[in-house]
């Protein structure tokens, strides 16, 4: 399927115009936009100093998040802090390094209109166009998956650079273990059940260091075990549910903001699509297509396997399928292409069409409102009035610890008011952040819910507390607690 060079200029346009969407888009994104990314830029600032601990006076060591983002990280903090916006640019990269090593991929199984087609579901995703430059994990780990597709795609697997992949995938997010199973799998098929296991053993090595580090010093290996645990108490456990719950995340991630039978419909086209295109794949009779083949059906049931089971859902969750779904997709228009080309190119644009204008919407509201931080009004008050060895109340605490430089907290747990003054003060808390719109939290620990309920009725310009700066733009009471 070659590609003429009228049409590769108009190809890398649109590519360029593709990744203009997505920096657009990464302005309305400042750091603060996802409730936990500046606790990985919290981490990687205390990696830098030879720990890895929550970012508190207490200094507990963190099992969650895996250690593989603040690692990544680390260079990037230690060098833009604190302006924390630039940081930006590294999730734009790994975006960019999802494209490139997906467009390889598919244009190594499939022929180079496969590898454009893969590049255009890359930048048309709904799920990257809105997180676009956020500092969270998710994206770095889906370039990492499909950077191992890739290897494992080769004629000679080389087994130590595919290792190292696997084994950085395994830190930066827990489906990084059942990617690592999945390219064993693959591996496997190639060469043997002893190459198998060397790739498995590698790649799981530093995870499992990890976990027995989190053990030793906390005696939980991961808290992410508490989290499935606490999960699996809440809300309907019926499979049908889970399943619904999956499928309609899955939906969306993939086509954007639809209603749920388009989703649906478009998830049922889009998995016979990969079956199609694995069955072509695999009667290509090339070890390397059916070893992607084999690992992307044993990945992405794994990954379905998990997120059922793990019954909370967050749109970021559908970027791990992304690595076993593109080469599939990608097969499949390649196979169309070949036989009613304009066919082919309107299924795709069909296809791309939901979440490229998910993407373009998310790009206008970055040009229209583009934002460096998410609370600078507050942050300079705080930074202005709380000495550097005070301390910050906030339902936010690792956010305005990253953009104040003071120790934050979330609120704590009392009996009353005055004693839960008193906790304050013994912290040397000086502010307290009271957000007037609060959203409730998606998840909340049981453990966590008095004081949440509490610190609404005691969070008021009420003596000790008084009113240090009511800001009706952030919507956030500044309490100044004297």
């Amino acid at each position: 399927m070659a590609i003429t060079r009228r049409s590769a200029v108009f190809l890398w346009i649109a590519a360029a115009a593709g990744a203009a969407l997505h920096v657009c888009a990464a302005l309305g994104t400042p750091v603060g936009a996802a409730s936990d990314d500046a606790l990985h830029l919290l981490l990687a600032r205390n990696l830098l100093s030879g720990g890895f601990a929550l970012p508190d006076a207490a200094g507990v060591p963190a099992t969650q998040p895996l250690p593989g983002f603040a690692l990544l990280m680390a260079l990037p903090v230690r060098l833009l802090s604190p302006h924390w916006a630039l940081l930006r640019g590294a999730a734009l990269l790994a975006t960019l390094a999802l494209a490139v090593w997906s467009f390889r991929l598919c244009r190594r199984l499939s022929g180079e209109a496969a590898g454009w087609a893969a590049v255009l579901l890359v930048a048309a995703n709904p799920v990257l166009a809105a997180w676009a430059g956020v500092a969270l994990p998710d994206i770095p780990f889906a370039a990492a998956s499909a950077g191992a597709f890739l290897l494992l795609a080769r004629d000679e697997p080389p087994l130590p650079g595919l290792i190292a992949v696997a084994a950085l995938a395994a830190v930066l997010r827990p489906q990084g273990a059942v990617l690592a199973a999945a390219l064993a799998a693959g591996v496997g098929f190639r060469g043997g059940p002893r190459r198998a296991a060397a790739v498995l053993a590698g790649a799981l090595a530093p995870l499992s260091l990890w976990l027995l580090r989190g053990h030793l010093l906390t005696g939980s290996a991961t808290s992410y075990l508490d989290d499935w645990r606490r999960l699996q108490a809440l809300g309907d456990t019926s499979l049908p549910f889970r399943a619904a719950t999956l499928a309609a995340g899955l939906g969306r991630g993939f086509f954007g903001e639809l209603s749920p039978l388009a989703a649906l419909l478009g998830l049922a086209l889009a998995a016979a699509a990969a079956v199609s295109g694995a069955l072509r794949l695999w009667r290509t009779r090339s070890p390397g297509a059916r070893a992607v083949v084999l690992s992307a059906a044993v990945y992405g049931t794994g990954l379905a396997a998990l997120h059922a089971g793990w019954r909370a859902w967050d749109s970021r969750y559908v970027l791990p399928f992304l690595a076993p779904a593109l080469p599939l997709w990608a097969a499949a228009f390649a196979g169309l292409y070949e036989r009613k080309r304009e066919t082919a190119l309107a299924v795709l644009l069909l296809a791309a069409a939901p979440g490229l204008w998910d993407a373009a919407n998310a790009a206008a509201a970055g040009v229209q409102s583009p934002r460096a931080e998410l609370y600078p009004a507050a942050a300079a008050w705080i930074r202005a009035n709380v000495p550097a060895g005070g301390a910050v109340i906030s339902t936010e605490p690792f956010l305005f610890a990253l953009t104040t430089g003071r120790r934050a907290y979330y609120p704590p747990a009392a009996a009353t008011r005055e004693l839960w003054i008193a906790a304050l003060r013994s912290s040397g808390v000086r502010c307290v952040v009271v957000h007037r719109q609060a959203a409730p939290p998606a998840l909340v620990a049981p453990e966590a819910r008095t004081p949440l309920t509490d610190f609404d009725d005691w969070a008021v310009p009420s003596p000790p507390l008084t009113l240090g700066e009511a800001d009706d733009a952030e919507d956030l009471l500044l309490l100044r607690l004297e």
